[in-house]
C-alpha cells in the first residue's frame, strides 16, 4: 500500500537517557525538559511521588527516639566481667541503716559481757582472799601482819586496795612501806620493806631499839642485845637536830662496821665521834660526806684489823683520813 502524505510522525525512545533528570540531593526535583512527549507527564508524577516518600521517611526517623543500648540478658544483673572474661557476681552490700544496728549490737552485746565480767571479779567468790602471806618480815612479827589484814578474808582480789592494805599494816612500826602483790585466785601478799635499827637510846632499865627516824622498833634488856651503838642522852634526844645528825652517820655505815659499835655521841653539829666496842675510837666531825666518810673508815679497819695498836680512826676529811 502506498504511503499516505503527511507529516511525519515523532518517535520517542523510552530508555533515552537525556530525557531522565536525577533527583537532587536535597529531595528538590529538577525540571524536565519538556520534550513534548506522551511520557513526559507520567516520569514527572513518579518522581514527585518518590520524592514525598522520601521526604516522608526523613522526618519520621527525626521523629522517633534513640534506639536503647542492648542490655545483659536477664538474670545476669550485678555481674562484672573479671580475670579472662569470666563473669563474677556481686551482691549488694548492707544498707547503711542495716551496718548501724550490727555495730549498735555489737557495742551492746560488749557492755553485757564487760557487765557480766566485773560482777564476776568483783561481786562473786570466785576471786576471794583466802591466804594471806608476808614476805620480807626480820625484826617484823608476821602473825602481828596477818592479823591486821584478817578482815580481806572472802574479799574478791580485784576489789582489795593498796592504799588501805597500807593503812591496815601501817600501825605495824616495824615497815616503812609495803607491796600488795595480788596471784590468783585467792592468795593476797604482802611485801615488807622495813625499817633499819640503827641506835638505841636507854629508857629505864631497858634499851629502845629505833632507826634513823627515831621510830621504836623494838625492846633490849641490855645494849649488847641491841646489838647497835648506844646514843647518850636518853628518849629525850630522839627527835632533836644532835640525834638526826648522829643518826645520820650511822644509817651510812655498812653493817660490817655498825655492829662493832658500841657508842655514839655529839657534843654539837660537827662533832660526831663514834666508838667501838673494843675502845678504838671515830672521830667523824659533821654529817657531810658521810658516805665517803664511811667507805674510807671501812677500807682503814679492814686493812688495820683489832691488832694493830690503832686507837682512833679520823676520817673527818676523808680525802686525808689519819690513822693513830
Amino acid at each position: 500500500m502506498p504511503e499516505q502524505a503527511g507529516p511525519p510522525a515523532a518517535r520517542i525512545r523510552v530508555n533515552d537517557d537525556a530525557k531522565v533528570t536525577p533527583l537532587a540531593e536535597d529531595g528538590t526535583l529538577q525540571e524536565v525538559p519538556d520534550a513534548g512527549g506522551r511520557f513526559s507527564a507520567w516520569r514527572r508524577t513518579r518522581q514527585e511521588r518518590a520524592a514525598a516518600r522520601t521526604l516522608t521517611a526523613s522526618r519520621r526517623a527525626d521523629d522517633l527516639p534513640p534506639a536503647p543500648v542492648p542490655g545483659p540478658p536477664a538474670g545476669a544483673a550485678g555481674r562484672t566481667p573479671g580475670p579472662g572474661g569470666s563473669t563474677v557476681v556481686a551482691f549488694p552490700g548492707p544498707s547503711a541503716s542495716r551496718r548501724r544496728r550490727r555495730r549498735l549490737a555489737g557495742v551492746l552485746a560488749a557492755l553485757v559481757l564487760v557487765a557480766l565480767l566485773a560482777g564476776v571479779l568483783f561481786l562473786t567468790p570466785l576471786l576471794a582472799v583466802r591466804e594471806v602471806q608476808v614476805r620480807g618480815a626480820e625484826l617484823t612479827d608476821p602473825a602481828r601482819v596477818e592479823e591486821a589484814l584478817a578482815g580481806y578474808h572472802g574479799v574478791p582480789l580485784p576489789r582489795v586496795s593498796e592504799d588501805e592494805v597500807r593503812d591496815a599494816v601501817g600501825a605495824v612500826p616495824q615497815v616503812r612501806s609495803i607491796e600488795v602483790v595480788l596471784e590468783p585466785p585467792h592468795r593476797l601478799v604482802v611485801e615488807l620493806q622495813e625499817r633499819v635499827p640503827v641506835a638505841a637510846v636507854a629508857d629505864g632499865g631497858e634499851f629502845s631499839v629505833v632507826d634513823s627516824e627515831g621510830v621504836e622498833l623494838r625492846t633490849a634488856a641490855t645494849a649488847q642485845e641491841a646489838g647497835v651503838p648506844v646514843v647518850e642522852g636518853g628518849p629525850e634526844v630522839l627527835g632533836t637536830e644532835r640525834f638526826e645528825a648522829i643518826a645520820g652517820v650511822l644509817a651510812a655505815l655498812p653493817e660490817s662496821v655498825l655492829g662493832q659499835l658500841s657508842a655514839a655521841s655529839a657534843e654539837s653539829l660537827s662533832s660526831v665521834e663514834l666508838d667501838f666496842a673494843d675502845g678504838r675510837t671515830v672521830v667523824w666531825g659533821t654529817a657531810e660526806d658521810s658516805e665517803l666518810k664511811a667507805q674510807v673508815l671501812r677500807e682503814l679497819v679492814e686493812a688495820r684489823g683489832t691488832a694493830s695498836g690503832v686507837e682512833t680512826y679520823d676520817v673527818s676529811s676523808p680525802t686525808r683520813p689519819v690513822v693513830r
